[in-house]
Parts: C-alpha cells; sequence; structure tokens
C-alpha cells in the first residue's frame, strides 16, 4: 500500500512542475545577436525588440515573430530581358538585403519569402527598363556595371521605404544568350 501512495503524490507534483516550466517557458524569451523580434497581441505588433537579451511577454496572449538581422540574399530565377537594339538576353541576378525595420517588414511582407517575392519582382522590373535603354553590345562590355547600379539604387530606395529592408547590392551572377541563338 506504501508504493502505491507515493505513486499517487508523485503525479500532481508531475502535473504541477510541467504547467510551471510551460508558464515560465512562455514569459520569458531571447533574442540573440543575430536576430530581432516583434511581440504581437492577437497579430497586432505591440513592441520591437532589437537588442540581445532576455525579455519577457505575457504566456499566451503574447506572439514573438523573429526576425534575421544579417544580411540575407535573394537567388531570383534566370529571367528573359531586351535590349535596345531588339537583342535577347538572359540574365540571373542575385541581391544581398537585410531587415532594418522590423515592425514595417512584419506589416507588409510578413516573411522573408514575402520579401523575396516582393524584392525580385521589384528588382527584375527595374532589370527589364534599365536594359531597355542600352544596346546588347554596350550592356555586355562596358555599361552592365552601371546598369546593375542604377537597379541598386532605384530599388535601394523603393524597398526601404515600402518594405523595412536595406538593399545593399543586386550583382549579375550569369548572362547568356537565349538556348536559341
Amino acid at each position: 500500500g506504501e508504493s502505491v501512495k507515493n505513486k499517487s503524490l508523485k503525479l500532481p507534483f508531475l502535473i504541477a512542475g510541467y504547467i510551471a516550466f510551460l508558464a515560465v517557458s512562455n514569459i520569458f524569451y531571447i533574442i540573440d545577436e543575430r536576430e530581432q523580434a516583434i511581440v504581437t497581441m492577437f497579430g497586432q505588433p505591440i513592441r520591437t525588440v532589437r537588442e540581445p537579451g532576455l525579455y519577457m511577454k505575457a504566456p499566451f496572449i503574447h506572439s514573438l515573430q523573429r526576425f534575421d538581422k544579417r544580411v540575407l540574399s535573394s537567388d531570383a530565377l534566370a529571367v528573359e530581358y531586351l535590349t535596345s537594339d531588339k537583342k535577347r538576353v538572359v540574365v540571373d541576378h542575385v541581391s544581398r538585403w537585410r531587415i532594418t525595420d522590423p515592425l514595417e517588414f512584419y506589416r507588409t511582407v510578413r516573411t522573408e519569402v514575402g520579401a523575396l517575392i516582393r524584392l525580385n519582382d521589384i528588382v527584375t522590373g527595374r532589370l527589364r527598363e534599365e536594359i531597355a535603354k542600352h544596346s546588347f553590345i554596350d550592356f555586355v562590355r562596358e555599361k552592365r556595371e552601371a546598369i546593375v547600379q542604377a537597379v541598386s539604387n532605384d530599388a535601394r530606395a523603393s524597398v526601404k521605404q515600402q518594405f523595412g529592408i536595406e538593399l545593399i547590392d543586386v550583382r549579375i551572377k550569369r548572362l547568356d544568350l537565349p538556348r536559341e541563338v
């Protein structure tokens, strides 16, 4: 009879310990130097946390949305563009960026995937406009760096205002002629 009594006393302590662990793990959170976060209450942002450290939040009411502070890159799919002399060229670009305003980022694109889609759309559109202004020879030989710089500058201003992103640079990873040529 003594061992049954000890087992029945252990169960409430185990349950209470588990509940206490859940409550404490939902109250405290850690932000490390590679990340930043937004605390939300029922989906609405209430606080931005940018500095590393140990923080508190209301358990089960507040949620935590973490965002990377590091430089991220987007490797877009190759796209075919048309030069001013109607020559087709296939360009594969890479963009490097980071989240500078987590609140604006959360409000507009929510996730890195959402940001990648929007960023690639903006950069691809600007590349299309800039490449169309130059001849094939100019783009391939002399003007490529100037074109990429113009695209970077225009897209940088656009994404900073709209999405809370700092676009560091855009680079052309590969430049080809279409397969048919």
